[in-house]
């Protein structure tokens, strides 16, 4: 049996989000109309993995923003916050309209723990 590789899972993922934001974005639409619910089931075992996604590729993107922002000396999560909703305007408008769904709360609480753990931090000068 041939199992595909985490990277190749990852991929796949990625690419099916980015058909699925693309239609979204298209249609106006921002919950996920009933002709995508069998794809997203099968790939991500329903809609909380769905926004699981979502929420870890917005993440991963806000924070690699924010990191940049620091290094410049600028490290405002506000301003990160927006431009990275400007970069990403209807994944952020898709996480927004699925706010009470109960897996991407945990999901976002659990990035906003991060985020702030990581700022209150002090920061480490080179020696």
């Amino acid at each position: 049996m041939n199992m595909p590789s985490r990277s190749a899972i990852v991929r796949r993922r990625r690419t099916f989000v980015h058909v699925v934001l693309r239609d979204l974005s298209e249609t106006g639409d921002v919950t996920v109309p009933p002709w995508w619910v069998d794809e997203i089931q099968r790939e991500f075992g329903g809609l909380s993995g769905f926004l699981a996604e979502l929420s870890r590729q917005w993440w991963t993107a806000y924070a690699a923003h924010l990191d940049a922002l620091i290094e410049l000396g600028a490290g405002d999560p506000a301003q990160a916050w927006a431009d990275v909703t400007e970069q990403m305007p209807h994944l952020r408008a898709v996480l927004d309209s699925y706010a009470d769904e109960a897996a991407l709360a945990e999901a976002e609480q659990r990035h906003c723990d991060v985020l702030r753990w990581t700022t209150r931090r002090d920061i480490r000068r080179a020696a």
